[in-house]
């Protein structure tokens, strides 16, 4: 009798070890630490895997203005998107990306040709994973153009008032297929009168190395390109910086020189 007392006393000792084992606490993870903030903006650069992004790098609120009498949701269109592209903002910190990692980036089939209004909550929720993430993209234009008149702008007629399209590619001589689209805007170019759509086009001519700063933006608009003129719907529009490679060190662009050599 004493045995089988002694043993079920050893079977009880052991089930209540191996219970304590499996359900112990675990310690809390470590924060991450943000980024630091000021001007100007601090760089913290991704993981190099493509489509790797920070999932705690803080989102700025967007930030607009009426521009010329025209209001940021401005005067057709999405008016969604339209405050989105209007946003004049300046991020103080942001994250370097590989031009690939954008490309690779996915985007859900239900966004394409919708306005925003008409998501569902799970595209909205999926898109917003990594829009308005502040990012420092390097690369090499390969084209650029003024843009004609468009309803974020209020349909304005003169060049001051459009867009411009920039084609961004990882190498030169590569084609728009491979292509990033990067969008200044008149509100952010009111702040930079030294940049000049000339001065974009020669650096494409020349394979000069570029780096942008700006917003990541999906653009619901346009999947009828991807494969033909760009390569993907994801944007960064608006770009805030531009700057040029020049003699090892980054140069804003309205103080590198362009003239063609």
């Amino acid at each position: 009798m004493r045995t089988v007392v002694a043993v079920i006393v050893v079977v009880a000792i052991l089930v209540s070890a191996l219970w304590l084992l499996r359900h112990r606490p675990t310690a809390p993870a470590s924060p991450v630490a943000g980024p630091t903030s000021g001007r100007p903006a601090q760089t913290r650069r991704a993981p190099e895997a493509l489509g790797a992004f920070p999932a705690d790098f803080p989102r700025a609120e967007p930030r607009q203005i009426v521009f010329d009498g025209c209001p940021p949701q401005g005067d057709a269109g999405d008016p969604d998107l339209n405050r989105l592209k209007n946003r004049i903002d300046e991020p103080d910190s942001t994250v370097a990306v590989p031009l690939d990692s954008i490309l690779a980036l996915r985007w859900p089939r239900a966004a394409e040709r919708r306005d925003r209004a008409a998501w569902s909550a799970a595209v909205r929720r999926d898109v917003a994973r990594h829009e308005g993430l502040p990012v420092s993209v390097t690369g090499y234009f390969v084209r650029g153009r003024t843009e004609g008149p468009e309803s974020p702008n209020c349909h304005g007629a003169d060049a001051r008032h459009r867009d411009w399209h920039i084609w961004m590619t990882a190498t030169p001589d590569t084609s728009r297929l491979r292509s990033v689209v990067v969008e200044t805007t008149p509100r952010v170019r009111a702040r930079h009168p030294g940049w000049t759509i000339a001065a974009v086009q020669r650096l494409a001519r020349q394979h000069r190395q570029a780096r942008v700063t700006g917003w990541l933006l999906l653009d619901p608009e346009h999947p009828d390109q991807v494969g033909k003129t760009r390569g993907t719907i994801w944007e960064v529009h608006p770009i805030t910086a531009i700057e040029v490679l020049t003699r090892g060190r980054w140069v804003p662009l309205d103080q590198a020189s362009t003239r063609e050599r």
